[in-house]
């Protein structure tokens, strides 16, 4: 039907402007790096230390293995980093894709709704069309049944009319034979005797 337009294609898919906001994520190595440094120089401070006391050999591999446990929390500490940030990407993209599924079926859901509004609005319009002719086509038939039953009603009246017209000359001529007879002298010859 005219004037109904269908308004679905108004509605944008915001899908492609989703991002996850996890998936660069970058791991915090200066802090790691500030811990290296600091054990570093707190090893040479003590080897210093062990040097200038004359401590045995003994106590520098202690100390060497202090150090490479130290580096070993570093690394661990970069590592959970590492696993974290990979959690969180993960859980950023199941999000995206879950945020994406949703625009989708938001737009479907517009672009049904918008299409069952247009079938109803032409299914209205159809039914409006139909109704007028209806009525149309009713006022019509009214119309020809009261010319009819009019005509039928003026040739009643035609009938009666000419009905009434003749008994109204038949009594005309009835009181003019009777007044003629009434005025007539009995002509018969009467008798005498």
């Amino acid at each position: 039907m005219s004037g109904v337009q269908n308004l679905s294609g108004l509605a944008q898919d915001l899908s492609g402007q989703l991002t996850n906001s996890f998936q660069n994520l970058s791991v915090a190595t200066k802090s790691a790096e500030m811990q290296i440094e600091q054990a570093d120089i707190s090893l040479a401070n003590t080897l210093d230390t062990l040097r200038s006391t004359g401590a045995s050999a003994g106590g520098a591999t202690a100390l060497a293995q202090a150090a490479l446990q130290s580096k070993k929390g570093v690394a661990a500490s970069i590592e959970q980093q590492e696993v974290q940030n990979e959690k969180m990407k993960a859980q950023g993209e199941a999000n995206l894709q879950a945020m994406r599924m949703q625009e989708q079926q938001r737009i479907q859901g517009i672009q049904m709704s918008e299409g069952a509004r247009v079938q109803q609005a032409q299914a209205a319009g159809k039914q409006f069309v139909f109704n007028a002719q209806e009525e149309r086509e009713m006022q019509q038939l009214d119309r020809v049944s009261a010319q009819l039953a009019g005509s039928e009603a003026r040739q009643m009246q035609a009938q009666s009319d000419r009905t009434g017209a003749l008994m109204g000359t038949i009594g005309g001529l009835a009181q003019i034979g009777s007044a003629y007879m009434s005025n007539v002298p009995n002509s018969s010859p009467t008798r005498t005797g």
